[in-house]
């Protein structure tokens, strides 16, 4: 059996503009045009590799594009693409998504022969090396916007070719934290196929569910907004055949194993940065430890990132808390440092996010017998036991999650975001309660 050699990219949302941006972040220069041009440039950074690797063939799995944005430049972006891997001769496997169903792709446009586009039920493909069966890759696309069925219950091995076997398909495996659950399944409805890996999509951040079978979600290829921060990318995979399977003829049953290297795509990436401002008392230390926090993360970013947009948290105890909280002062400090990110190759600031808090000795208040020493001994025995903490915690914010919109787009918080809500709430109550 032969070495498999595949690419494995998803969520590409070509033409997707970029969100949380300020106007005027997003507006004129080299940053407006980057931002522009990001999911481009990641589509074609993909077709690079494929000209350079030359994989047995390129899965995409779903998202490529976005239906709401009716891109006519980023379809035909993809079909000139897939031209130019035609040339190369690496087949290419398209599987819609959510974003990108199959109702709204657009029927004038001619695919190359490569190119191979799932339909709304099940389909198996051969990819063949020298005549011979190499491999064979199933798929299904999105017929619609909300796909809600088990699309992986549909997929079976086909026991009539004896070589490595994929799927391609855009879900929602469970366990995910993904508040649109589309075309829903279990890591076990994926492994009962019997295939030997998995190239799934929807979920943007790059992991790994299984490594025998192999199956992954690869990510997207470039983060679109704060919350999708590191580098991004796709896998490049190689499936090694292994021992034959015990019990089987020697022309029967051959498993693999599959070895997945990450290969950035995005040109730009998100970043929070955290910023301990405990002691400091002049705002020009402020402005000097920003500057030294940029040069550090501009420092960091690896080869290919381009830009790097970020959020600065202020943390620590100082005097200089309630002057930093004043909505101006914020202002004047991101337009500070705008002009001085421009000595910083690359580096942006998104916002900034002040976290700080007065330096008080909360022992003094524990001691005090009124509603503020009151308050902080109940947040002393929360921070200490889980069990206080979801108790209090746990019907305070009920009201949220029993909401019929809100509960599907948001997510039980964990441990540590409910501490960091304990400790914003406990400076909040020093702040409203304390008499100055």
């Amino acid at each position: 059996m032969d070495i498999v050699r595949y690419i494995h990219a998803a969520d590409l949302h070509l033409d997707t503009p970029f969100r949380g941006l300020s106007r005027e972040a997003a507006q004129g220069g080299h940053l407006a045009q980057l931002l522009h041009d990001a999911t481009f440039k990641a589509l074609e950074r993909l077709f690079r590799l494929c000209e350079t690797e030359k994989p047995d063939f390129l899965v995409l799995a779903g998202d490529i594009y976005n239906e709401e944005d009716h891109s006519v430049k980023a379809q035909l972006r993809l079909r000139d693409g897939c031209l130019r891997l035609n040339a190369a001769g690496v087949r290419v496997f398209i599987a819609h998504g959510n974003h990108d169903p199959l109702n709204s792709m657009l029927e004038s446009i001619r695919w190359p022969d490569n190119v191979t586009i799932f339909g709304p039920e099940v389909e198996r493909h051969i990819v063949e090396k020298n005549g011979v069966p190499l491999a064979v890759v199933h798929g299904i696309s999105h017929s619609r916007a909300r796909e809600g069925r088990n699309l992986a219950r549909l997929f079976r091995r086909d026991a009539t070719h004896n070589c490595f076997q994929i799927g391609v398909l855009h879900c929602t495996v469970e366990g995910e934290n993904k508040a649109d659950r589309y075309a829903p399944c279990s890591l076990d409805d994926l492994k009962n196929t019997g295939l030997d890996a998995w190239a799934l999509g929807h979920v943007h951040e790059r992991r790994t569910l299984s490594h025998e079978p192999f199956i992954a979600y690869c990510g997207n290829s470039q983060g679109l907004h704060i919350n999708e921060t590191g580098p991004r990318g796709c896998l490049l995979v190689t499936a090694h055949p292994s021992d034959v399977l015990p019990g089987a003829e020697e022309q029967e049953a051959v498993s693999y194993v599959c070895h997945a290297d990450f290969v950035r795509l995005g040109p730009v990436q998100w970043a929070g940065l955290d910023l301990d401002l405990d002691g400091v008392e002049h705002l020009d230390h402020v402005e000097s430890r920003l500057v030294q926090c940029l040069d550090q993360a501009a420092e960091a970013t690896e080869p290919g990132c381009e830009a790097l947009l970020a959020r600065i948290r202020l943390q620590g105890r100082t005097n200089l808390d309630a002057a930093l909280r004043e909505t101006g002062n914020q202002e004047d400090i991101l337009e500070r440092m705008g002009h001085l990110a421009s000595g910083t190759p690359g580096v942006w600031i998104k916002d900034l996010h002040v976290n700080t808090s007065p330096p008080v000795d909360s022992t003094q208040y524990l001691q005090r017998e009124d509603l503020l020493g009151e308050t902080l001994r109940l947040a002393l025995r929360m921070s200490e036991s889980h069990e206080a903490l979801q108790a209090v915690g746990g019907p305070a914010l009920s009201p949220l999650f029993c909401h019929t919109q809100l509960r599907k787009i948001l997510a039980q918080p964990d441990d540590s975001q409910m501490q960091a809500l304990l400790e914003e709430a406990q400076r909040l109550c020093i702040d409203l309660l304390e008499v100055r």
